[in-house]
């Protein structure tokens, strides 16, 4: 089913996925995603596949540029939490951030479903890991957050123009090496399994920094710290072990770490990036301990000391660093 160079011409990968004629398919030229499509053999993307994410990107970018003009009226709850007063203020922002998150999710699961490996092929295979297809929504919808926070920032309408088309190109490149990564055995593995893991850090250090430096109460902000950090560590573990049971245990269990890390900091005079930095360490750390317990089925004293050693040092780097940032 694969070809030599990895990515055939789409209508070829159409013909060998969905038994249409190539002359009939549209080319990846043609929809603007042949550059930003890594090389998989065996399971290229189908028409259908393609013609999702470009649905979603640009639903996505539509839904950013939205937000920046759409006006809400602020919604304050007062709530007592462990004895004392705690408000939470529900924006347009917050409203919208929720809605892409959700919208996002969606168009993921029903593009990675197009995948031969989850959708079953002709010679009745069965869809690989259960179909659990939602393992994958994390990243895309984290990064979809990201854009509605980071898009106002932009000040001219050039460059929010310029933000909500690159949230949009952003989702269809995650959306791509997701797919590259549902097989293992495929040519572009090991690239897109690169690519998702710098993009996962990447949003959580950008999701850590957004939330710590709002200083808002531990009970809400180590909430907030602890969802993304589950989200996305499943996101880095669901190709390290079948079981997802497993999979979710580990991600729970870097959850309560950087939820409970997020709650200590908060009562240590760091400035805003000194604690985002600190939490993606934690984050960093915890996930490679639960990678390499997944995959050896151990850990061994060798593996702890030098996460202990490379710890200790880039901790000691961000507070000399870190104030200055």
């Amino acid at each position: 089913m694969g070809t030599e160079n990895g990515y055939a011409a789409f209508g070829a990968g159409d013909e060998q996925n969905t038994g249409q004629p190539a002359g009939g398919s549209p080319s990846l030229a043609a929809t603007g995603m042949d550059r930003i499509a890594p090389a998989v053999a065996g399971y290229g993307p189908n028409r259908l596949f393609v013609q999702r994410v470009s649905v979603l990107a640009w639903t996505v970018a539509a839904t950013v540029a939205i937000s920046l003009f759409l006006r809400l009226p602020t919604v304050v709850f007062t709530l007592n939490a462990l004895g004392s007063p705690m408000s939470i203020r529900i924006s347009e922002t917050t409203v919208i951030a929720v809605f892409i998150a959700l919208l996002t999710a969606s168009g993921t699961e029903r593009a990675i479903r197009t995948h031969p490996l989850y959708s079953g092929d002709s010679s009745g295979r069965e869809p690989e890991l259960g179909g659990h297809t939602w393992l994958f929504w994390g990243l895309p919808a984290a990064v979809s957050i990201l854009a509605v926070l980071l898009a106002p920032e932009a000040r001219t309408p050039l460059f929010q123009a310029g933000a909500a088309l690159l949230s949009g190109g952003l989702i269809a490149i995650i959306l791509f090496n997701l797919y590259a990564s549902v097989d293992q055995g495929s040519a572009g593995y090991r690239q897109a399994r690169i690519l998702l893991n710098v993009l996962s850090y990447t949003a959580a250090l950008a999701l850590f920094l957004l939330v710590y430096q709002t200083r808002t109460r531990s009970l809400l902000s180590g909430t907030l710290i602890a969802a993304t950090s589950a989200l996305l560590a499943v996101e880095l573990l669901r190709d390290i072990m079948p079981r997802v049971n497993v999979v979710l245990m580990y991600a729970a269990l870097v959850a309560i770490v950087l939820g409970e890390a997020a709650w200590a900091l908060n009562y240590w005079p760091l400035s805003g990036a000194s604690g985002g930095l600190v939490l993606l360490l934690i984050f960093y750390l915890f996930v490679g301990l639960a990678r390499h317990a997944l995959h050896e089925g151990h850990l061994s004293r060798k593996l702890v000391l030098e996460y202990s050693a490379f710890a200790l040092l880039a901790l000691v780097l961000i507070v000399l660093i870190g104030p200055g940032l």
